[in-house]
Order: structure tokens, then C-alpha cells, then sequence
């Protein structure tokens, strides 16, 4: 039993070492609720025009730890614009990821920017800017480093389907303002060295020193260029690895559970839910189930770490 304590404190460690998430929103607020006043999100400027609202969820993307948990957000054009403060970044790099499904995009102009992060306590200071358009029957998303002189947003072959869900993950140096993107990575603590895109036309711009990197928002553009779409699971950190390692390492909690396992049988004294979730080290959900009688069986899942969410309560177990 000691060992097994000291390996996950262990591996515990390493995973907080390799990066920390800052911001993890799936969205687990009353369907129909403002947005605005629930989970530090706050308005941008003053616009109440076609508020932010919860929606139910109905998009997912396989294997992302946000996938399923929560609600989501529709975006509509032309409305309010909000924003979610974390612990401000000075130097090295924030990364941040989400799924999307766009329903809607224009082919006009350059299409439109939707979610970006943003100098801490700044409406105006905007970086690595998420675009998108309409390019014949599919869509191509952008991405715009900063603002400051000549600069355009830069754009991924056209080859993405309205309707469909995907997932993004944006990364950005924090000093340089030097941002990139990929669609539809493999899930994994490794981080790709191949299929970013690079924004080469950015503007000029860079965050404060002092200021830093504070805030992600989520916008509602001008109707004529802005897209309508789904947005949810939405993450912030320091690191490509603490964006899909959400499922317990970096969010601890008071709640833990009390659990047993024989075999693939696992039994829970204090669960609070019926519903069972397990996932992988990697925070990729690996099975969903119901209680019955106070246990599960297991799928047929290698040996390894693994972590158990029943309601609001959560455990690590070794198999």
C-alpha cells in the first residue's frame, strides 16, 4: 500500500511538472442561465445584445477530457462578448484548446475571429486570435497572432465541414505574441511537431511585461462576417500535456471516494451518483457506466493509473 501511495504521489508530480491548467470549462451551469456572474466569466465592453446564454450539450469529440461533462455554448453574431480570467502568464507559453462546431460562416471579407486569449485586464490588447470562413460548401479556419500594423489572419486549406465537430488547440509564446494552431490532434501528452499552422502575417503587437497574459474570451462578431457555432470544453494552460490531463491531477478534491477493487470489479461506499466515470492518465475517458448495487465491472483496460469520478467525488486506482 506504501508503494503504491508513493508512486502516485509520484506521477502526480510529474504530470503537475509538466504543466499547469489554468482554466477547465465544460459549462456545468443551468441550461438557459447568462453565462455572465457563473465561473468568473465577465463581460467585454458593454454590449447586452444577444447575451451569452448555457445551452444543453449536444457535440462531442472522442477521447477529450471535456467531452460530455457540462453544457455548451451557442454563438450568434452581432452580441455580447465575454471573458475568463486566470492566474496571468509573463513568459513561456499558453496553450489553450476547446471543441467547435460551426453551423454557420461568411465568405465575405476574411470570415471572423470567435475565441482568443487577451492581456490581462485588457478589451483591446487580443492574441492568437481563432478564425473563420466559408470557402465554397467547406470551411477554413485562421488564426491571427496580434494586432499593430499590416497583418491578415492565416488560413488553413478549406477541407472542414459545417456541422461538424472539432477540436483545436491553439499555443502562443507569451514574450513574442508568436502564435499557432492544429486541428484534430492525437490526443496525447505529447506534443506535435508537425501540422501547426503559423500565422506569418500577424500584427506587431505583443502582451505587456508587466501585464501578461490574463484572460480567454469568447466573441460575437459584426452578423455580415461572423460565424454561428457550438463551443465547449474549453481550456487554458502552460503546457500541451496539461490540457488533456484534466480528469484529477491538477483540480484535487476534498470529496474523495472510498472504493475497492476485486478483480475488474470495483465497488463505491460513499458515492453521492450512480454514474460512473473512468479515465486514463492522459484525462481521456476510457468508460461510462451506472452503479449497480454500489459496483461496476470494468472494462478490459491495460495496467496503469487510472482515475474514478462518481458525481462530485474522485480517487486514483492502480490497476
Amino acid at each position: 500500500m506504501k508503494k503504491i501511495t508513493l508512486l502516485l504521489a509520484f506521477i502526480a508530480c510529474v504530470v503537475f511538472a509538466q504543466g499547469q491548467l489554468l482554466v477547465n470549462e465544460n459549462f456545468e451551469y443551468a441550461v438557459g442561465s447568462a453565462l455572465i456572474g457563473q465561473g468568473g466569466w465577465a463581460i467585454v465592453g458593454t454590449s447586452t445584445t444577444n447575451p451569452i446564454t448555457v445551452s444543453a450539450s449536444t457535440i462531442t469529440y472522442s477521447g477529450y477530457p471535456s467531452s460530455g461533462i457540462g453544457q455548451e455554448l451557442s454563438i450568434m453574431t452581432t452580441g455580447q462578448d465575454v471573458t475568463k480570467a486566470f492566474t496571468p502568464l509573463l513568459t513561456g507559453t499558453v496553450y489553450y484548446s476547446f471543441i467547435v462546431n460551426v453551423q454557420t460562416a461568411k465568405s465575405t471579407y476574411r470570415g471572423d475571429y470567435f475565441i482568443h486569449v487577451a492581456q490581462t485586464n485588457s478589451t483591446s490588447a487580443l492574441f492568437a486570435r481563432v478564425f473563420v470562413k466559408q470557402v465554397g460548401a467547406k470551411l477554413s479556419f485562421g488564426l491571427l497572432t496580434a494586432t499593430g500594423g499590416t497583418y491578415s489572419p492565416t488560413y488553413t486549406d478549406a477541407v472542414y465541414d459545417l456541422n461538424t465537430t472539432y477540436l483545436i488547440v491553439v499555443k502562443m509564446d507569451v514574450v513574442t505574441a508568436a502564435s499557432s494552431l492544429i486541428i484534430n490532434p492525437t490526443i496525447n501528452i505529447t506534443e506535435p511537431t508537425t501540422n501547426w499552422l503559423a500565422n506569418t502575417t500577424g500584427g506587431t503587437s505583443v502582451p505587456s511585461a508587466t501585464a501578461g497574459i490574463g484572460g480567454v474570451n469568447v466573441r460575437q462578431g459584426t452578423d455580415s462576417i461572423a460565424p454561428t457555432l457550438k463551443l465547449d470544453g474549453i481550456h487554458v494552460a502552460t503546457s500541451y500535456a496539461a490540457l488533456f490531463a484534466t480528469a484529477g491531477f491538477n483540480t484535487p478534491s476534498a470529496d474523495v471516494l472510498n472504493v475497492s477493487l476485486v478483480g475488474n470489479k470495483l465497488s463505491v461506499s460513499n458515492a453521492t451518483s450512480n454514474t460512473v466515470e473512468i479515465f486514463n492518465a492522459i484525462g481521456a475517458k476510457v468508460q461510462f457506466g451506472q452503479l449497480e448495487s454500489g459496483s461496476i465491472q470494468l472494462n478490459e483496460l491495460s495496467k496503469g493509473l487510472y482515475i474514478v469520478r462518481v458525481g462530485g467525488k474522485k480517487t486514483k486506482i492502480m490497476l
